[in-house]
């Protein structure tokens, strides 16, 4: 399938356009800017998907047969500053492609990415399927949240082929060192070339999240596109949750340091946590199952430039 990815310039966005070229679809990669130049397997666009005309002609010119809808501001904090600009590029930049889509290219698949955080911080400590409600709770949480109910309402209403990945946290090789594993990597490589060892800053250490390895999630965004069902959402997860403190100690381990550690008021966060969720609809559907252990992801976080 010849499948248009926005924010294909991102984190995410890289390790799928390999994912799809590797199993044969044919990637066209749409950002604002590249960082990398295209390769013999894909096709490079640039483009503003608050541009809907700009869109529109690039869905025609390379007769595009699905989107996977990347494109957003997902780090946290850069949406709490500015929720105004959150809010027009996560929600309207969402509507956008979908009434485009709509209007010129109606039989193709879009799977838009949504978030596990649109759940909020439920009550129940069980896991959490798809019909579960969504509550969200932060800026980032609360427009991804308006985009997911937009897009299920345009599978509805127009009976368009839109599917719905809830993901939990993901990290891999290539993350940008804002997020946190790639921030506890850095930090602790900084903290180890130092004599003495300065302690390392750190945020709320006791709380726990799922990670899955980016890797994975971009198959599982694969197999949705190929397999499945319009209408529906899905959540993703390793369903393995673990402790900060933890995974900053297997850093610590790795650089060969203790783990001293310094609270540092500015990242705490008091309620930060995942939600546990149920993914028993994509492994069904799809077959999908998280591969690569969190060991492996951290071992390939610590190596990558």
């Amino acid at each position: 399938m010849r499948i248009l990815i926005t924010g294909a310039a991102g984190f995410v966005g890289r390790h799928l356009i390999r994912e799809l070229a590797e199993h044969g679809h044919q990637p066209v990669a749409l950002d604002m800017r590249f960082p990398f130049p295209a390769e013999s397997a894909w096709r490079q666009v640039t483009a503003d998907i608050m541009d809907p005309s700009a869109i529109s002609r690039i869905l025609a010119e390379h007769q595009v047969e699905a989107v996977a809808h990347l494109a957003a501001i997902s780090f946290v904090p850069d949406g709490n500053a500015d929720p105004a600009h959150l809010y027009a590029i996560n929600i309207q930049g969402t509507l956008n492609l979908l009434e485009t889509v709509r209007r010129h290219r109606a039989g193709c698949r879009l799977l838009f990415v949504s978030t596990a955080h649109v759940y909020g911080n439920p009550e129940t400590t069980g896991p959490l399927n798809e019909t579960a409600p969504l509550c969200p709770v932060t800026p980032y949480a609360i427009s991804k949240a308006c985009a997911d109910h937009i897009a299920q309402s345009y599978a509805r209403e127009y009976r368009l082929p839109i599917l719905v990945a809830r993901p939990n946290n993901h990290t891999g090789p290539g993350q940008d060192t804002r997020f946190s594993i790639p921030a506890f990597a850095h930090q602790v490589r900084t903290a180890a070339g130092a004599i003495p060892h300065p302690p390392l800053r750190v945020g709320n250490l006791d709380s726990t999240r799922d990670f899955c390895d980016v890797r994975d999630v971009v198959g599982a965004y694969r197999l949705l596109i190929e397999q499945g069902q319009p209408g529906q959402a899905y959540n993703i997860a390793s369903g393995r949750p673990i402790a900060m403190r933890d995974i900053l100690g297997h850093f610590c381990t790795l650089a060969g340091i203790p783990p001293a550690f310094e609270t540092d008021p500015a990242r705490f966060r008091p309620t930060d946590r995942s939600p546990l969720l149920d993914t028993r609809r994509i492994r069904e559907q799809t077959g999908w199952a998280p591969r690569i252990p969190l060991e492996q992801t951290l071992q390939d976080v610590w190596n990558s430039p």
